[in-house]
C-alpha cells in the first residue's frame, strides 16, 4: 500500500528536479533520446571533439539493486523493484540510455521507493550512518537537515545544494508533524529521494572544459559514479566520494589508481561475471527450451552448470592467473561438476563442486567455443545452428555488425533427400543471392563448429551422414573449437572488439568517432600488456573517452 499525500508530493517533487539546471540537478533535454552515433568502430571523422553527448541513464536493475542494499541494507534490496532491463545495440546499458521511462514505469519505482523505505526504517541499525544525532522532537527542524545532508549525498552521489536542503528538509519534517514521528519522516524522505531522478539515473553532463577540446569534463562526483557502476555494479562509497571532493579524479593518473583499487573489491569479481553473462548470452540458458525427444538430458540444472562452467574459465584466466584475455579463446582444459563431466562423458570429479581438467580429448574442443553452454545458447531448440553461431562469432567478437534479412526473406532451410547435413542445406539456401550475401559471412564460422549438436555434446554425424567440419574464418582454415580459438586470437579485431565491447557497457552508448581514436590507444595499452583485461580496464577509465563527454546538441 503506498503512503499518503506526503508519497505523491515526494514523487511530483522528485520528478520535477528534471526541469532544474542549476547546482548540478538534470535538465529536461538531459531525457531525449541519444543517437546520430551509429558506427561500429570504423576509423570514422578524426575529429577529437566529437565525443557522445550528455546524458542520463537508468541505471541497471542489478546497479537498482546493489545501490539499495549498499545504502540501506538486504531487507531493503529485498524490497526494491527496478524496471527490467531492456538491450539495445546488444547492450543493457545501450538500452538505459536510450529508452524512456513509461507512466508504469515511472508508477513502479513509486511503489519499489515506498517498499525500501518502509524496509530501511523497520531496522534502525540501517539509518545510523546517516543520523548524528538524536531529535529533539518529532519533527526536529535540525535533526531532519542533518539526516537529508548525509543520505542525500550518498543517494544522489554527491552533495545537496542549500535549496535542495530546505526543500527536503520541509518534506521529511512536515510528514513528521503529520504522522506524529520523526522515523515516518525520515521515512517519507528516503521515500522520496529515490524516486529521484538524481538516484535512479546516473547523471553524466560534465562542465564545460578549459582546454579548448570542445568537450566537457565529468565532475569528480560525476566520474566516481560511472567508475563505481562500472567497476562494481554498485553505488559509490563514502571514501570515493571523499576522493571526488578532494580532487583526485580530476586527472587521468588519479582515475587510473582509484580503479585499480577498486579492481580489488570482491565485487569487481561479480560485475564483470554480469557482464560476461550479458556478453557471451549466458543468462539465456536459463530460459532456452530444447525439444525433449532430441536432447533428453537438458535440464535448467544442466543449463546453470554450463553457465558456471564459462564463468570459471574466464574467473581463472582474468582474476586467479591475470594472464592473456585471449586464453579464452583456446585454453585446453576446463571446469566442469558431475552434470557437466556425464554431459562431456568425463570422469565424474566427485561431488565436491566444479574441479578444473583439461578438455575431453579427441574433440576439439578449446577455449569458450568448446563449451556447452555457449554451443547450447547459440542454436535452435532441435538441431545446431551454423548461421546463429557465426553471426554471434561476427558480431561479438569481431564487432562486424550483420544487418537483418530483408522484409519478407525466407529463412526457413530447404529439406530434401540430397540435403541431409546442415551444411548441405546452407549450401542450397545460399543458391538465393539475396540470402548468400550475408551468408557467406556468418556461416563459415558456425559450420567449423558443426561435430557439436544442440547442446553442445560432440558427434561425428548428422541426420546419419558424416559431419564435413572443415572451415574457414576470413580466410584462415580451421576445424573445431580449439582452432577456431586460436584462429581468432591472433585477429587484431578481436581484442579491438573486446575495448568496444567493454565501452559501450561502461558508458551506454555506441563510441563517437571522436572516441575512437582514444579507444585505439587503450586498444595498444592492452596489447602493450600483453592482453591483460584488468590493464584494459584500467586504461579504459582512465582514458578521455571515459572521463569526458561531448557538448550538448
Amino acid at each position: 500500500m503506498l503512503m499518503n499525500h506526503a508519497s505523491s508530493t515526494l514523487l511530483l517533487t522528485a520528478l520535477l528536479l528534471a526541469t532544474s539546471c542549476s547546482s548540478g540537478e538534470v535538465p529536461s533535454d538531459a531525457f531525449s533520446t541519444f543517437g546520430g552515433f551509429d558506427d561500429m568502430g570504423g576509423d570514422g571523422d578524426p575529429d577529437d571533439a566529437l565525443f557522445a553527448e550528455p546524458r542520463i541513464r537508468l541505471l541497471l536493475e542489478r546497479q537498482y539493486v546493489n545501490a539499495v542494499g549498499d545504502l540501506l541494507g538486504p531487507a531493503a534490496a529485498m524490497a526494491a523493484s527496478p524496471r527490467a532491463d531492456v538491450t539495445l545495440n546488444g547492450f543493457d546499458a545501450i538500452g538505459a540510455a536510450q529508452l524512456s521511462l513509461t507512466d508504469a514505469d515511472i508508477d513502479a519505482y513509486e511503489r519499489s521507493a515506498v517498499a525500501v523505505a518502509a524496509a530501511a526504517v523497520a531496522d534502525p541499525t540501517k539509518l545510523s550512518p546517516y543520523l548524528s544525532c538524536t531529535p529533539l522532537s518529532p519533527s526536529d527542524p535540525d535533526c531532519m537537515r542533518s539526516f537529508v545532508d548525509a543520505f542525500g549525498l550518498m543517494a544522489w552521489r554527491r552533495p545537496l545544494d542549500a535549496a535542495e536542503l530546505d526543500r527536503w528538509s520541509a518534506v521529511g519534517v512536515s510528514a513528521a508533524a503529520d504522522f506524529g514521528t520523526f522515523t515516518r519522516g525520515v521515512e517519507s524522505v528516503i521515500a522520496g529521494m529515490l524516486q529521484s531522478p538524481n538516484f535512479i539515473y546516473q547523471v553524466e553532463l560534465g562542465a564545460a572544459s578549459d582546454d579548448g577540446a570542445g568537450q566537457r569534463k565529468l565532475s569528480g562526483y560525476e566520474l566516481a559514479t560511472r567508475m563505481s557502476f562500472f567497476l562494481l555494479d554498485t553505488t559509490p562509497s563514502a571514501t570515493l566520494l571523499e576522493a571526488a571532493a578532494a580532487g583526485e579524479l580530476d586527472d587521468a593518473d588519479g582515475v587510473r589508481g582509484w580503479a585499480e583499487e577498486l579492481l580489488l573489491d570482491p565485487r569487481a569479481r561479480l560485475a564483470f561475471n554480469s557482464y560476461f553473462e550479458e556478453l557471451l548470452h549466458l543468462r539465456k540458458l536459463a530460459e532456452i527450451a530444447k525439444d525433449p525427444g532430441t536432447y533428453p538430458s537438458w535440464s535448467p540444472e544442466l543449463a546453470d552448470s554450463m553457465k558456471a562452467e564459462t564463468i570459471a574459465l574466464i574467473d581463472e584466466i582474468v582474476w586467479t592467473e591475470n594472464g592473456d584475455f585471449r586464453d579464452i579463446l583456446d585454453a585446453e582444459y576446463t571446469f566442469v561438476d558431475e552434470a557437466l563431466a556425464d554431459h562431456y562423458e568425463l570422469a565424474s570429479p566427485g561431488p565436491s563442486g566444479f574441479q578444473k581438467v583439461p578438455v575431453p580429448p579427441g574433440e576439439k574442443r578449446g577455449g569458450i567455443f568448446g563449451h556447452a553452454g555457449l554451443l547450447s545458447v547459440l542454436a535452435h531448440v532441435s538441431s545446431s545452428s551454423p548461421t546463429v553461431r557465426g553471426k554471434f562469432i561476427q558480431e561479438r567478437m569481431l564487432c562486424f555488425s550483420i544487418p537483418p534479412p530483408p522484409p519478407g526473406t525466407v529463412t526457413d532451410l530447404p529439406s530434401t533427400e540430397d540435403a541431409k547435413t546442415m551444411r548441405e542445406r546452407l549450401a542450397l539456401h545460399q543458391e538465393d543471392p539475396l540470402c548468400a550475401s550475408c551468408h557467406t559471412i556468418m556461416d563459415p564460422p558456425g559450420l567449423g563448429l558443426e561435430n557439436y549438436d544442440g547442446v553442445g555434446k560432440y558427434r561425428t554425424l548428422d541426420n546419419g551422414a558424416p559431419i564435413d567440419a572443415l572451415s574457414a574464418l576470413d580466410g584462415a582454415p580451421f576445424e573445431g573449437a580449439l582452432e577456431l580459438g586460436q584462429a581468432l586470437r591472433e585477429r587484431e579485431q578481436f581484442s579491438w572488439c573486446s575495448v568496444l565491447n567493454l565501452y559501450r557497457h561502461a558508458t551506454g552508448h555506441v563510441e563517437a568517432s571522436g572516441e575512437v581514436e582514444r579507444l585505439r590507444e587503450v586498444d595498444e595499452a592492452f596489447i602493450d600488456a600483453e592482453y591483460r583485461l584488468e590493464a584494459a580496464i584500467v586504461e579504459l577509465v582512465s582514458s578521455r573517452a571515459f572521463r569526458y563527454v561531448g557538448e550538448q546538441n
